[in-house]
């Protein structure tokens, strides 16, 4: 048996200033006055961009099955080789991106409802000012189909920061001697320690090509690369709207309304992140089996797939949800769950004091 210890060392890209609460995902529809019963819907993604954001955003595409709703983000940073691997999902699956902050219409219990870590009830208002797609977030951003920042919310750049991390293991290696010869039998750890570490804010050769390769695959310019070298960890540089229209890191001058104004729903043909849920009655009606009522189009006109209902189980997805039209979802078997009644979902994704 013999002891061996050994220094190890790791790094972590933009991982170690602490941003704040880890990204939330969450699926939305426009509280807007007067656009019911067809109102925008869109990805809200607030929050620090987390090693294991891109698992939750599959999460989220799961649920979205194939639908393409914009995503509005709001971010300050984070890892960098997640924001690498949330630009290729977004631009994988060919969803726009804009820079804005969404407030939950807290009238309502849709803040709150979560399927696998997304919260899947959500009526509320989207708004640039004060919205920041930062640090590592840009990464993310590039991949958009359509990239939207507009004049009031800020996007900004800055260097890399690299930590590297030194642990020191001990290893408990086992031997045996056959025929006068040694074989290792097993090796295990025994102990395992920080040995202290250093960060770095000068990008190495390998991240920078790295990143030149990232935004060449999403059609935006060097330039943009360069700025982040040439500013400071410490700080962070506001790129200006006409030059990142210039480095294609945005795709117009346009804000967030262009994909989440309630005005959109009005266009022909309709966009496809603008969704048509009909009344109370309508989904009643079906819920019993009764005809639709005239000049309703059916269950076509109420098509938003958010997450499974009732206990799971049949890949049953939520249809509807409101504050004036309660939720109604479809069973196994096509039949909908009715609303309970106005502004309360219906079992089982009421809160816990809700009463049926």
């Amino acid at each position: 048996m013999s002891l061996l210890v050994m220094g190890h060392g790791a790094f972590a890209e933009d991982t170690p200033t602490y941003f704040g609460p880890s990204m939330q995902f969450a699926f939305v529809r426009s509280n807007a006055p007067g656009c019911e019963p067809t109102c925008p819907e869109w990805i809200s993604a607030e929050g620090a961009i987390q090693a294991d954001t891109p698992a939750l955003f599959r999460r989220v595409l799961k649920i979205l099955n194939g639908r393409k709703l914009p995503i509005v983000v709001n971010s300050p940073g984070g890892d960098v080789n997640a924001a690498l691997t949330l630009g290729r999902l977004i631009r994988k699956n060919k969803l726009d991106i804009a820079v804005g902050k969404t407030q939950c219409d807290r009238s309502v219990s849709s803040c709150t409802t979560y399927s696998e870590g997304v919260i899947i009830h959500y009526l509320g208002d989207s708004f640039a000012a004060g919205a920041m797609c930062n640090s590592a977030c840009p990464l993310m951003f590039a991949g958009g189909v359509r990239r939207l920042v507009g004049e009031q919310a800020f996007l900004g750049v800055h260097q890399i920061t690299t930590t590297y991390v030194r642990t020191r293991r001990q290893y408990r290696t086992t031997y045996r001697v056959v025929h006068g010869k040694k074989y290792m039998i097993t090796t295990e750890t025994i102990t395992q320690d920080n040995a202290g570490g250093y960060k770095t804010y000068k990008m190495s050769k390998s991240l920078e090509k790295k990143l030149a390769g990232y935004f060449s695959e999403m059609g935006v310019e060097k330039s943009v690369l360069a700025t982040m070298k040439n500013t400071p960890a410490s700080a962070i540089h506001q790129l200006e709207l006409q030059n990142m229209l210039r480095a294609k890191l945005v795709t117009s001058l346009d804000s967030l309304d262009l994909v989440t104004g309630a005005g959109i729903c009005q266009a022909t043909p309709l966009p496809e992140n603008c969704n048509k849920i009909p009344a109370p009655a309508d989904k009643l009606a079906r819920s019993s089996g009764a005809a639709d009522p005239a000049g309703s189009s059916g269950a076509a006109e109420s098509h938003l797939e958010m997450a499974v209902c009732a206990d799971g189980k049949g890949g049953t997805r939520i249809v509807a949800t409101n504050p004036s039209l309660g939720e109604a979802c479809g069973g196994p078997g096509g039949t909908p769950w009715p609303a309970l009644r106005s502004g309360m979902p219906s079992s089982p994704h009421a809160p816990p004091e809700t009463k049926p």
